[in-house]
């Protein structure tokens, strides 16, 4: 498995473990600058938008998310070659990231509109909306390399469809494009509320990642990128 890690996996990796390493070391507040928060909340800093990907909530959060990096990674990466695969990756979280605001702003139009109906103003509904356990999710920052790793995963399963892949708890191999469709299927769901199996997860994050990942993965390969791969 090591043997074959390519080059831009390898540092995504190691650089994703420093900063996990790093803050847990650190002060929360430290933390509160790297994490993504709503644009609307005072503690939202542009460069969020990129730090907040290499951030992670849990040891099991970044043990899977570098684990699938580092089995479905490779290939993409030899595919498209160093450059544009990083290119790949972080247009995968920024696809992630734009989807989740536009679902959150849509939720923050709401709540602004019910609030200001009762008289709030608009300094109230900002604490409101912003204090945690306040009745709205929108105070919760978001962490995590998953929205480039669904872009990684969806462009995998185009490439390689057939591929078998083996998990546990199944007895047998499942096709590429199923386990991971079924994956996408599930995120999907849960972003628009048919399902709510899962607290304090960026289902909409892993959605636009998988939805940019596709897009750019299956745009390259109708155009023959093999033809105009840049190393």
């Amino acid at each position: 498995m090591f043997d074959n890690i390519t080059p831009v996996i390898k540092n995504l990796i190691i650089i994703n473990v420093i900063v996990f390493i790093g803050a847990s070391l650190s002060p929360d507040a430290l933390s509160d600058q790297l994490t993504l928060w709503f644009y609307q909340n005072p503690k939202f800093q542009v460069w969020q938008i990129i730090s907040h990907m290499f951030m992670h909530g849990s040891f099991m959060h970044i043990l899977f998310n570098m684990y699938a990096l580092l089995i479905f990674g490779p290939p993409l990466e030899r595919w498209m070659g160093t450059n544009k695969f990083l290119f790949f990756y972080f247009a995968s979280g920024i696809g992630a990231y734009l989807l989740t605001t536009v679902i959150d702003f849509i939720e923050y139009q709401n709540i602004v509109a019910e609030l200001s109906k009762e008289g709030y103003g608009m300094q109230e509904i900002t604490q409101i909306i912003f204090t945690p356990n306040r009745g709205t999710n929108l105070w919760q920052g978001m962490v995590g390399a998953s929205g480039c790793i669904f872009g990684v995963l969806a462009g995998f399963a185009y490439m390689y469809p057939n591929v078998k892949l083996q998990i546990l708890f199944i007895p047998y191999p499942i096709a590429a494009k199923w386990l991971i469709g079924a994956y996408v299927l599930y995120e999907t769901l849960s972003t628009f509320g048919v399902l709510s199996l899962q607290d304090n997860v960026g289902h909409a994050a892993h959605l636009g990642g998988a939805i940019f990942g596709f897009i750019m993965v299956w745009y390259w390969k109708r155009n023959d990128m093999d033809s105009y791969r840049i190393d």
